[in-house]
């Protein structure tokens, strides 16, 4: 009897989390092709082919189910970028190490649209419960992904390499915004004059990243300034 209760289980755990599969799927779809202000969770449950009261069993708000794709999404991120930081052993450049990790976000459609909005949408109306674990996986992660990253760049200080980590965020979401302006705004950097206003995510991510690590790398490379001795008179 005990067995086939938890046969039972199992299978009803499997269906909760098929159905949850389905929900974030459609969700990451319809989000590549509208923007989240006008994305209606009615039409999620229609693309998952699930009733909408289900919907809101799984995530009870819409910034609930985005902030479950942007946790996805961000693993996704780390599990890529720290599977190229653990290859070998040799030290690498600033360059290096920029190209790595703007290689890493690159094609994330999903990932690069849902930065923008983290902070300022989907961390409102959720519950403390609900933003916990999301914070707790995220803290783990940075902080395991640092560490590679000053395992591969001996000039950073233990703990820069997480820090490191939060420039990185603030760049993604100020560019990727800059790059990806509004129609009215694309039309008109078309005038050649405009021209220095447009933005290429991947070309200034390259740059702000590198000349950052390069700055770090020169501060680490001054030499360490002794206080001068006291005279005892």
């Amino acid at each position: 009897m005990a067995t086939r209760v938890a046969v039972v289980r199992a299978r009803r755990d499997e269906d909760k989390e098929g159905r949850r599969r389905q929900l974030l799927d459609a969700a990451a779809a319809l989000f590549l092709h509208t923007p989240y202000a006008a994305l209606r969770m009615a039409e999620v449950a229609e693309a998952a082919g699930l009733a909408k009261g289900t919907l809101f069993l799984y995530f009870p708000t819409k910034e609930a189910l985005f902030l479950a794709l942007l946790d996805e999404r961000l693993g996704a991120w780390f599990d890529r970028l720290d599977a190229v930081l653990a290859r070998g052993e040799a030290p690498w450049t600033a360059a290096r190490a920029a190209r790595a990790v703007v290689a890493s976000v690159q094609g994330d459609e999903s990932l690069l649209r849902l930065v923008p909005v983290w902070q300022t949408v989907l961390e409102h109306n959720v519950t403390q419960g609900q933003l916990r674990p999301f914070k707790e996986r995220l803290l783990e992660r940075q902080l395991r992904t640092g560490a590679l990253l000053e395992r591969r760049l001996p000039f950073l200080a233990a703990g820069e390499g997480a820090r490191l980590l939060l420039h990185v965020h603030a760049l993604v979401s100020g560019l990727r915004q800059l790059a990806d302006p509004a129609p009215v705004v694309r039309e008109l950097l078309e005038d050649p004059r405009l021209a220095p206003l447009r933005v290429g995510f991947s070309r200034e991510l390259t740059f702000a990243l590198t000349h950052l690590l390069r700055g770090l790398h020169a501060r680490a490379s001054l030499p360490v300034r002794t206080a001068p001795e006291r005279s005892h008179v």
